[in-house]
């Protein structure tokens, strides 16, 4: 019995340590408008993942800023490339993760959507993991090109990875999973046989969801603008209205940087539409 309860000390040490390192993260995190406090939460939640490596709420932590940094803090093309080369690795290693956790419940990687979905809900932070990955990979995809990514399978990893977010929680991050997959539907290509699955009714569809499960995100309010758009230019004059919503709006102060980056975006697209705000 005491060797059994020695044996746990090192393993309490490391769990609490983790945590230690994710709680320091977060608080970086909520500061994240400042400058530099982004990487220092990346910073913390690196620490937690060398901690606890089995840890997959550190690890989506991690995912986010990742994204956060590239979107937001990194100025050039090669700088984006550069952070989100970096997010995809440690993409990469939180998937695998989340596929060992649910390989004793039997279920595969490559295992459907809905099958993936019932274990992975059991663990905390895989949620987060998909649908941090998907965002990455996203992003990644813009860097280098939608095109050169769509060829890679960068669109068929974000779709099964937003979905799989999707059937777990739709209103996760304020129902980023089905803004993910509205975006993805409008953006990629269509190439026969690659990503001939790309529909602008499904962009739709899907967006229409994200802001009726969260009505006032800027983001999603952006997005579907330029679908409507995209998908019949009859729209544009409801499309301008939402826009202007989005500019007219107060910033959520949970969200400062992003809604701001929102708000720019709405009035970047009523300037090319030869609309006022």
């Amino acid at each position: 019995m005491l060797r059994f309860a020695s044996g746990l000390v090192p393993l309490l040490l490391l769990a609490s340590s983790a945590l230690a390192q994710i709680a320091d993260g977060d608080s970086h995190w909520e500061n994240r408008a400042q400058a530099g406090q982004v990487d220092a939460a990346i910073a913390a939640y690196q620490r937690a993942v060398a901690a606890n490596p089995n840890d997959v709420e550190a690890r989506a932590r991690l995912l986010r800023a990742w994204r956060f940094k590239g979107a937001y803090v990194a100025k050039s093309a090669d700088q984006k490339k550069e952070v989100y080369g970096t997010a995809k690795t440690v993409g990469e290693d939180a998937i695998a993760l989340v596929n060992r956790l649910i390989a004793p419940k039997g279920v595969k990687a490559n295992a459907p959507e809905k099958d993936v979905a019932a274990i992975a809900r059991t663990i905390p932070g895989a949620p987060e993991v998909f649908l941090w990955d998907s965002v990455n990979w996203g992003e990644w995809a813009l860097a280098y090109g939608k095109l050169a990514a769509a060829r890679q399978g960068a669109a068929d990893r974000i779709r099964r990875e937003a979905t799989i977010a999707h059937l777990i929680d739709p209103h996760l991050e304020g129902a980023a999973p089905s803004r993910v997959l509205g975006r993805l539907h409008d953006q990629t290509p269509r190439i026969p046989f690659i990503t001939g699955w790309a529909s602008e009714k499904e962009a739709l569809r899907f967006l229409r969801e994200s802001l009726k499960l969260s009505p006032d995100n800027k983001l999603t309010k952006v997005f579907l603008a330029e679908a409507m758009v995209s998908d019949d230019s009859k729209s544009k004059p409801q499309a301008i209205q939402m826009l202007r919503s989005v500019v007219n709006a107060p910033n959520d102060p949970k969200y400062v940087v992003e809604d701001t980056a929102a708000t720019n975006d709405a009035k970047r697209l009523l300037r090319e539409w030869g609309a006022s705000s």
